[in-house]
């Protein structure tokens, strides 16, 4: 992409932007001190979540991307991790009955918000008369799990992920709310054989989408809903571009744009092309 003296200087502004940000986490001993850690990546969140398109387009053809790609991704997801823990130990020190659903036990606010948004998340999908439901990935705190279980009716839940402290520490909170229909599998989702789900939630945070949907479409059985949340502008700096290799045979039947002051994000419900 040839660039012009415009483009130099936005692409300027973005890069000094980028490098205070990854100079300041860099110089942060962010495993000791969290709270200055958690405070810095929250503004670099709402920094993503409200730069201009333009710039981000200029940003993503230069030379400089997969630089910063690289770095915050890593970054990105211990940090999720980190906020995921503290707030499974945070519930798992709470009495379940002094509260009456469990958005309310949500005490970090982006976990708060990412669960009160799931109505949005999962309105595309069609959920009367299904049996299982599958998320693919799975975090220590599974909001989408709870979310699931409270709001839907369905008989079996799995979460999938391939971190085992992850699972354990997911599973240790699920036995303490005493949920009973709520399964966990470790197993990278790109790898899952998903021929018995009914419907297949992709949260919005879960890397390498291509690849799990890809696979769903390779395993499933021919009435699955999948469901994909995507961020946006974080789509192409954190996580692999959602369309780079993804099969032909498969078809966007919804979308919907979402916008909150940490992040943007689209939903899709994709169905299967029949040959």
């Amino acid at each position: 992409m040839d660039f012009n003296k415009e483009d130099i200087e936005k692409l300027d502004i973005i890069i000094k932007d980028f490098e205070t940000f990854r100079e300041k986490i860099t110089n942060i001993d962010y495993i000791h001190n969290k709270v200055d850690f958690f405070d810095l990546m929250k503004k670099f969140r709402k920094y993503i979540a409200h730069l201009d398109s333009s710039m981000y387009n200029i940003f993503y053809h230069s030379k400089f991307f997969k630089f910063y790609k690289d770095f915050f991704t890593d970054i990105n997801e211990y940090y999720l991790r980190s906020i995921e823990s503290i707030q499974s130990l945070s519930v798992m020190t709470q009495w379940i009955h002094n509260f009456n659903s469990f958005s309310e036990m949500i005490d970090r606010e982006l976990l708060k918000e990412s669960f009160n948004r799931k109505y949005q998340e999962l309105e595309p999908g069609n959920f009367e008369n299904i049996e299982n439901f599958v998320i693919a990935w799975c975090w220590p705190f599974p909001e989408t799990l709870l979310f699931v279980h409270e709001n839907i009716k369905v008989k079996n839940i799995l979460w999938l992920d391939y971190n085992h402290e992850a699972i354990y520490m997911a599973w240790e909170m699920i036995n303490w709310l005493w949920i009973d229909n709520i399964s966990f599998k470790q197993i990278n989702a790109i790898e899952f054989n998903y021929s018995e789900a009914d419907v297949v939630s992709i949260p919005i945070f879960v890397p390498k989408k291509t690849e799990i949907i890809n696979q769903i479409i390779e395993t499933w059985k021919e009435d699955v809903q999948i469901i994909v949340t995507c961020p946006k502008w974080f789509l192409n700096l954190i996580y692999k571009w959602l369309w780079e290799n993804l099969t032909p045979r498969a078809k966007i039947t919804y979308r919907q744009d979402i916008k909150s002051d940490y992040i943007n994000q689209e939903i899709l419900k994709i169905e299967k092309y029949e040959f």
